[in-house]
């Protein structure tokens, strides 16, 4: 922790092709945009063609900048301030003075997150240091042998009210593709959280970019994560229905997919409300339906659709409320593999709606994901098709200073 300078973030990355130049250049970068002095915190984010090269980025980094705690993770597409670097080599730096901030990151490896940490609250804050007092807890994994949705499941029992924020490394699509970084510990699987406590206030947005169709449905059989029946029929012949009265603008929404929302607080009645899966499969014959999640008798669920121009409404309408706050001074964004280019027809598109909402100037970084992590309600859940962004400010009576 470093008490002499105020709250300050930047940003730096480089597209160089050589890992070790591509570390060197950010790195230097960074440090013209923080002057000199210690590092409190170092994030780094790299896509696939890093990968193998990471033990020489991480040392590079440690050497040129010497962070406190340095944390990091494999995305398919990294974010900076200004873009979203979707193809070939790319890392992304963001870096942090923290005066009066406590820093305090963990491991979280198969071996250690049994059913120990999972269910006792003494192994939990064993494995977990800082976590239940904490501002926010960082969190990155690897989505083949990190159970992210029993993580969650015992943040929200055990350190109840802390925001967890991060995502699932997704630079690879098989195991040990992906690789996740904790100051000198390098590894293929499990996952790394950073517990932030102290003198910072943080304002979490998670904008899951998917509109509610359809009306309400319960689900009146249900087995693990197959719908047997709804609202009293045949699973897939109640959607069927559904499908078939939507409008026409609705209708045309399909080809970028259909889901299923699960009720994440009260009634569930908007946008926002509801808990994104995805929907698996068909089973014509038996009338059934297979979710990407279990389900449970006597739950609602409504149809989902996504599109462009919903995404980009929803990140603004959340975002908005932040221009009356105090400027922030840096900020994560963790967005979907299924978002980008591909999907909004232009590129940068999540960036730009951030800086363009609060004015241009926030150092941010982050990467593209394989589930998002972010609280919806009074928990933190494991996301698809999101955008969850993590805005940090000094503490109301600290000064605070940032530059991209």
């Amino acid at each position: 922790m470093n008490d002499t300078v105020a709250m300050r973030w930047a940003e730096a990355h480089s597209t160089h092709e050589d890992p070790v130049r591509a570390a060197g250049e950010a790195a230097r970068t960074l440090r013209e945009r923080l002057d000199d002095g210690p590092l409190d915190l170092l994030l780094v984010f790299l896509t696939a063609p890093f990968v193998p090269a990471v033990e020489a980025i991480a040392a590079c980094l440690r050497e040129r900048l010497g962070p406190a705690c340095l944390a990091g993770a494999s995305g398919s597409a990294v974010i900076t301030s200004v873009t979203e670097i979707e193809t070939g080599p790319a890392l992304a730096l963001l870096g942090a003075r923290l005066p009066g901030v406590q820093v305090r990151p963990f491991v979280m490896t198969g071996a250690a997150w049994g059913a120990g940490a999972m269910d006792d609250p003494l192994e939990f804050a064993r494995h977990t240091p800082g976590a239940a007092d904490a501002k926010i807890v960082f969190m990155l994994g690897d989505p083949f042998t990190l159970h992210a949705d029993g993580v969650l499941a015992a943040f929200n029992r055990h350190a109840p009210g802390v925001p967890v924020v991060g995502g699932m490394a997704s630079a690879g699509m098989r195991p040990s593709a992906n690789v996740l970084i904790l100051n000198d510990w390098v590894a293929h699987e499990g996952g790394v959280g950073i517990a932030v406590a102290g003198d910072l206030r943080v304002d979490v947005i998670v904008s899951q970019g998917c509109r509610p169709v359809g009306p309400s449905l319960t689900v009146t059989r249900a087995n693990q994560n197959i719908l047997v029946e709804l609202d009293g029929r045949p699973a897939l012949e109640r959607l069927e229905e559904v499908l078939r009265g939507l409008p026409a603008a609705e209708r045309e929404m399909l080809k970028n997919g259909l889901y299923v929302g699960r009720p994440a607080r009260g009634e569930a009645s908007g946008r926002g409300d509801w808990l994104v899966r995805n929907l698996l499969g068909a089973d014509r014959e038996q009338g059934l339906v297979a979710v990407g999640d279990v389900m449970r008798d006597r739950e609602r669920l409504r149809l989902h659709v996504r599109d462009a121009a919903t995404a980009t409404e929803d990140l603004e309408m959340l975002l908005s409320p932040q221009v009356f706050d105090t400027p922030a001074a840096g900020g994560l964004m963790f967005s979907c593999n299924g978002r980008g280019r591909g999907f909004f027809g232009a590129p940068d598109r999540d960036i730009t709606t951030l800086q363009q909402v609060l004015g241009g100037s926030v150092p941010v970084a982050g990467m593209r994901c394989a589930g998002e992590i972010g609280p919806v309600g009074a928990e933190n859940r494991l996301h698809g098709y999101t955008a969850s962004i993590a805005l940090i400010r000094p503490a109301p009576a600290a000064g605070a200073a940032s530059e991209r």
